[in-house]
């Protein structure tokens, strides 16, 4: 039989606060609403009064009829059944069975404070309650989360460790101690949502706790981050919190909008259900408790299960068409994890690819933009970057950065050579080079490193990348001496010359190879000091004097000062 705590009740399992609509509100509207935030129905007030209910399958139909700009309230239910807070889960069921009922609202002295949906019924039933112990997490991370914590309950607020910190909690050792490098929270109210600076408000406590720590806040939710640079016990930390939320995209690729929520709908605005995973760090509502140092488990989308079976799974079908990034998170998480990608979430990225959504650039793509370059650098600077890149190719994922993109043998061997050239100290991260490597494949080389925003150096290279390559091209079959490759290739910065090596044939990976790892090094053995030392009078002529020196040294021509000092006198003598 299955478990049922008997201290449960809808105050425990109501969603709050409830969106709601008024009777004046048209069935077109009623349709968008429901659609945004995925409910099955929605209660209809006036004023603080309940009146009626509408459910999803009525407001489609009326909409079917041709009735859109019909009111609510001409198809709304209005003999509502109704619970309280302290209703039992076993009454609760009754309800929900005997008359077939899908939703029932919470009211509390005559005002609507939660929904219990039959959905959240089914979560309850289970086995047993999910725990997850957090003294395996090292003692820093123990103390600074209970305080943090602390500061929530204070203000009447939940909080929630949540998403990849809980998901690696799990993954880990069980005999290990874990230590955190980011930490992300969540703040959710008791019976309403907490307010939208919640987050900022906890950051602020949590920093004036912490004053070795820096504040950040970001963009209009108001979320907060407070940060760490090698700490002696936390070590360079990121922890960041913001109120729960969740999310609609207008159109595929485009930012969401989003509105303060309940934790519920924040775990599944989520990618993953890996990622969906959620630990209650401070009390729970009831008077049950979990035992010491361990905490409630929330985990609405079988997200345990999934990280048993190894599996990456998406949350719902169209998460792909909203969000394409979602798509190489999809493959970096598979490939980092050892998992492998769920075969229906597979189709949902190939039809979200064949759909050919991305495409259409007549409106501004934000998720392919900045967001699209950031999981790019994840994945490329990553040492499975390889298994990522040939999995995304496969998936045909490599469209979203430009249709024309394909993974051919050519490109792949210049993808390898561009990776072997790590070796040599350039001034951009290796993940660029080998992104500037992929864009250069692509004819509109310097849109698309406008458009995922490159820096202006990289777009200026990509941009004049046809001219140079053809430049040192013709140029290279002249050069039989050292110094005459040195000439030739000195002009160019040592990232342009990695990426024309990574691109080139194999006498051009060859010359460039031999010129940052050989020749740049050569130094001749007299410099302006000496020659002025020798009796040289300092003037334009040194600068000439010291290249020809240059250039007979690589030339072979000069072995030592010796030499040096014979050349100058048979090409320079002094009067």
């Amino acid at each position: 039989m299955p478990h049922i705590n008997p201290e449960q009740s809808a105050r425990e399992l109501m969603s709050s606060p409830v969106r709601t609509i008024r009777p004046e509100t048209t069935i077109e509207e009623a349709q968008k609403l429901l659609l945004r935030y995925g409910h099955s129905g929605l209660p209809i007030v006036e004023g603080d009064r309940l009146v009626g209910i509408v459910s999803r399958r009525d407001v489609e139909l009326a909409a079917h009829h041709g009735l859109k700009q019909v009111p609510v309230e001409k198809v709304m239910v209005t003999q509502v059944r109704t619970i309280v807070p302290d209703t039992p889960m076993s009454q609760i069921q009754a309800l929900m069975g005997t008359y077939d009922i899908g939703r029932l609202p919470v009211i509390d002295q005559g005002q609507l404070v939660g929904i219990v949906t039959r959905t959240d019924v089914l979560r309850q039933i289970q086995a047993a309650p999910k725990l997850l112990q957090l003294e395996r997490l090292a003692l820093p991370f123990q103390k600074i989360l209970t305080i943090t914590a602390q500061a929530a309950e204070a203000r009447g607020w939940h909080l929630y460790l949540v998403g990849g910190a809980v998901r690696d909690l799990l993954l880990a050792d069980p005999d290990a101690e874990v230590s955190l490098s980011d930490i992300d929270l969540v703040v959710d109210g008791f019976h309403r949502s907490a307010d939208v600076g919640a987050g900022v408000e906890l950051a602020k406590a949590l920093q004036a706790i912490y004053p070795q720590a820096r504040l950040e806040i970001h963009g209009k939710f108001q979320t907060a981050a407070v940060l760490w640079h090698n700490d002696p016990e936390l070590g360079s930390l990121w922890i960041d919190i913001a109120t729960a939320r969740t999310e609609f995209y207008l159109y595929p690729a485009a930012n969401p909008e989003v509105e303060s929520s309940s934790i519920r709908q924040d775990l599944y605005r989520r990618d993953f259900t890996i990622n969906a995973l959620a630990l209650r760090l401070t009390e729970p509502r009831t008077r049950t408790r979990a035992p010491e140092a361990s905490q409630e488990l929330l985990d609405f989308f079988g997200g345990v299960a999934d990280l048993r079976s190894k599996q990456i799974r998406v949350l719902h079908p169209n998460s792909f068409i909203e969000d394409p990034t979602r798509i190489y998170r999809a493959v970096r998480f598979a490939v980092r994890l050892g998992f492998e990608i769920e075969p229906q979430t597979e189709m949902y990225i190939r039809h979200a690819i064949a759909s050919g959504v991305y495409q259409f650039r007549n409106r501004p793509v934000p998720a392919l933009q900045s967001r699209l370059r950031s999981e790019l650098k994840y994945i490329l600077q990553a040492a499975y970057w390889k298994a990522a890149i040939q999995k995304l190719a496969d998936l045909d994922a490599l469209v979203c950065i430009h249709p024309q993109l394909k993974l051919d043998r050519a490109l792949w061997q210049q993808l390898k050579w561009a990776d072997r050239f790590q070796r040599y100290d350039f001034s951009i991260p290796h993940w660029q080079l080998l992104l500037e490597v992929l864009i250069a494949r692509i004819d509109d080389r310097a849109i698309v490193a406008q458009t995922l925003q490159l820096p202006q150096d990289a777009i200026q290279r990509l941009t004049h990348l046809c001219k140079i390559e053809q430049t040192i091209g013709q140029k290279l079959p002249q050069c039989k001496k050292p110094s005459q490759f040195v000439q030739l290739l000195k002009p160019f910065d040592s990232e342009t010359l990695g990426l024309v090596a990574a691109r080139g044939t194999r006498s051009l990976r060859r010359a460039i190879w031999k010129y940052f790892t050989v020749w740049l090094q050569v130094k001749a053995p007299l410099d302006g000091s000496d020659l002025k030392a020798i009796g040289y009078k300092p003037g334009k002529q040194f600068k000439l004097m010291l290249e020809e020196l240059l250039k007979a040294t690589l030339d072979g021509e000069i072995r030592d000062r010796a030499t040096a000092e014979q050349y100058l006198a048979e090409h320079y003598p002094l009067n």
